[in-house]
């Protein structure tokens, strides 16, 4: 007697005279199983932690977020909600990457033509 739909939860369980009554799961929240748990809350990308939505959240899945070039992903928090930003020396393009040292162009014997920044690579 127990049916259920993804991107929604459980209202109230069947009895011997009544069927169990679903009800979508309301905004902000998401159920991705067939089951009569209860929503979750979704996922916030945290903008001002160098943080974007790629992917809306929906009834039936999570949102998901993605670091911007700069940053990396907080190992702390759900992946690429909330992003640190990359320290002096290192780079990221974004995508959730990790944050990646600056070629050493003088180590490689050449002259830096243009130093690194937090989303860039030197070039040598």
């Amino acid at each position: 007697c127990l049916i259920f739909v993804l991107g929604e939860r459980m209202r109230s369980r069947c009895t011997a005279a009544t069927e169990t009554v679903c009800a979508p799961c309301q905004d902000e929240y998401f159920n991705t199983e067939h089951n009569h748990n209860f929503c979750k809350s979704c996922t916030v990308c945290h903008t001002r932690k160098g943080s974007m939505e790629v992917k809306k959240c929906e009834k039936t899945a999570d949102r998901i977020c993605m670091c911007t070039a700069g940053y990396m992903p907080d190992a702390r928090y759900t992946l690429g909600s909330v992003c640190s930003p990359c320290r002096e020396g290192f780079y990221s393009k974004g995508g959730n990457e990790s944050c990646r040292p600056w070629t050493n162009c003088s180590v490689l014997g050449k002259k830096t033509l243009r130093t690194g920044t937090k989303t860039e690579d030197a070039v040598c």
